[in-house]
């Protein structure tokens, strides 16, 4: 990551954006671009990087890096995407999320997470209180620990996968999806219990 953020930094990306994401004048916030929160593998990101924006009345120029290699402007999307997450999370962290709606965690549930969490996290909340239950939820534990070298867990895709989708997840996350999430999880193991 630090070689991607270089290119992001070393290609002029951070005058505008900032290293952060913090843009200055005119540049577009990354951290709330609707297309960087689509984006899911870098293409439309590289697509935006190669072909870059004419100036518009309401917009600064930006650049078109089409000089770029395929892996200069993936680094950039890569990092790009690595300063939201790390956004992301830190605001969530620091959010004051009150309670959620658990009927709404539930649909988002169904929507986002039950086709890989079809137990529905069942005993979760058990384990947890409300914060760390956040936290799990942000970044589960299984794929934020340091990875590791085995040969089988490298070329495991079912684990790149998942990780690539809870950080598409929780790039895109607001306070009240969290919210109802913990809530529903919350919620629905008071109900089970006997």
């Amino acid at each position: 990551m630090q070689h991607a953020k270089e290119t992001y930094v070393v290609f002029g990306c951070a005058y505008c954006h900032g290293v952060t994401l913090t843009p200055r004048g005119e540049a577009t916030d990354l951290t709330r671009s609707a297309l960087v929160g689509s984006d899911t593998n870098g293409d439309r990101i590289v697509a935006l990087l190669r072909a870059g924006i004419p100036q518009t009345a309401k917009l600064s120029p930006m650049p078109q890096f089409s000089d770029l290699s395929d892996r200069q402007l993936h680094d950039i999307a890569r990092y790009i995407h690595y300063a939201r997450q790390e956004s992301r999370y830190k605001q969530l962290v620091d959010a004051n999320l009150g309670t959620g709606d658990a009927a709404a965690g539930k649909a988002y549930f169904d929507q986002q997470c039950a086709s890989c969490h079809a137990d529905g996290l069942s005993g979760i909340a058990r384990k947890y209180d409300a914060p760390t239950l956040r936290d799990r939820l942000l970044k589960p534990r299984a794929l934020s620990d340091v990875p590791s070298f085995a040969i089988v867990v490298i070329h495991d895709e079912k684990i790149a996968a998942a990780r690539e989708r809870h950080n598409h997840l929780l790039e895109n996350y607001t306070p009240t999806h969290v919210a109802n999430l913990v809530t529903y999880l919350a919620a629905g193991q008071m109900n089970r219990r006997p």
